[in-house]
């Protein structure tokens, strides 16, 4: 057996008990215990800053005695400085703190999972049809938040928010292993859909939800999942005037998980990019070329 074919193996059977784990259920026992505030919630937020190296000096409260319970630690607010914002009117930036698991143009209407698998921009949206066409020849970043990142999310670019799509799903993990394991990953996983227009330039955030993700959250309609009932839930904001600049808070994770960026074709991504790459909410990924 070659390396290949052993490293696939492996990450087959990390993955292969995830299909049969209650995801919703284990995932609301997590939003309980994290939302309450109880004699463990020190400890935990102890051993959590031990486990993953948590730096504390960047946080808006540096003392673990300021938060009441785990969720409010883990959706932190750091510094301002902490997070540069690439200053370039043209620049378009990281949405936020994590590592580039894959990059480039979006090719008959499909983006790379991982090498060999691919997934359907339509299936990832949700079926939205009147998005189809938008990201012909456009581009995209899909981007892990690790356990130890900061966990909101921001504007890639200026940008009005037209629309919204709830589609409910999975909670498979979207560590390296189940990503590498399980086709049309994002595809079926609870996620939040959110697209926005600024002139020409078309751009969809998508928050995949992930095993442990209690809450996805947005700054304009607050929690957002988990929903009652489980279905697609399609909100139209061209009416309204929810403009948000490069670099704002547009949403968070209330734990880690992954987001896709989509951009259409008159956008251009930097050749610097690398499969791999720590990248924080600021730090240039492509340009404008309207």
């Amino acid at each position: 057996m070659n390396k290949k074919t052993l490293e696939s193996f492996k990450d087959i059977l990390k993955s292969y008990w995830l299909f049969f784990l209650p995801h919703h259920l284990f995932s609301r026992f997590t939003y309980i215990i994290t939302r309450t505030k109880h004699p463990l919630t020190k400890y935990l937020i102890n051993l959590y800053i031990s486990l993953f190296k948590i730096n504390l000096k960047e946080c808006e409260r540096e003392s673990i005695d300021e938060y009441e319970t785990f969720c409010d630690f883990f959706t932190r607010k750091l510094k301002k400085g902490v997070h540069k914002i690439d200053k370039n009117k043209d620049s378009v930036v990281s949405s936020c703190d994590g590592k580039i698991l894959e990059y480039g143009k979006i090719k008959n209407n499909s983006i790379v999972q991982v090498k060999g698998k691919y997934i359907s921009v339509d299936d990832l949206l949700g079926d939205n049809k009147d998005l189809r066409n938008e990201y012909i020849d456009g581009s995209f970043i899909t981007i892990y938040l690790s356990p130890k990142d900061y966990h909101r999310v921001h504007m890639p670019l200026d940008g009005k928010l037209s629309k919204t799509t709830y589609v409910p799903g999975r909670l498979y993990s979207v560590a390296t292993h189940a990503v590498n394991a399980i086709k049309n990953l994002y595809s079926r996983n609870e996620r939040l859909v959110c697209s926005f227009k600024n002139n020409e330039i078309y751009f969809t955030v998508v928050f995949v939800a992930a095993i442990n993700v209690s809450s996805i959250e947005t700054v304009w309609s607050g929690e957002v999942s988990p929903p009652a009932p489980k279905k697609v839930i399609k909100s139209n904001y061209d009416r309204k005037k929810i403009n948000i600049i490069k670099g704002e808070e547009l949403g968070m994770f209330k734990s880690g998980s992954t987001v896709v960026l989509l951009f259409n074709d008159k956008v251009k991504l930097s050749t610097n990019l690398k499969r791999g790459k720590l990248v924080r909410v600021g730090n240039k990924l492509g340009e404008i070329i309207v």
